[in-house]
């Protein structure tokens, strides 16, 4: 089977990502929003109601999984 190796990389990233963060949603967010201000640069938006409805979905999921 072709893997992507942009799309394997990506994912990759992401791991590591929510490695540093213990695997806390919350936590990946807050260092992200972190970085944005320190590089100046607009990656997480509390504006964005999608997400936002999306993202409480995610986070009752993984509450419950960790339970």
């Amino acid at each position: 089977m072709w893997r992507d190796p942009i799309v394997e990389e990506v994912l990759k990233v992401r791991e590591e990502l929510f490695k540093q963060a213990n695997y806390d949603l919350h936590a990946l967010f807050e260092s992200l929003r972190k970085s944005q201000k320190e590089q100046n640069v607009k990656m997480v938006s509390k504006k964005d109601k999608t997400m936002c409805s999306e993202m409480s979905d995610v986070i009752e999921f993984t509450q419950r999984k960790d339970k």
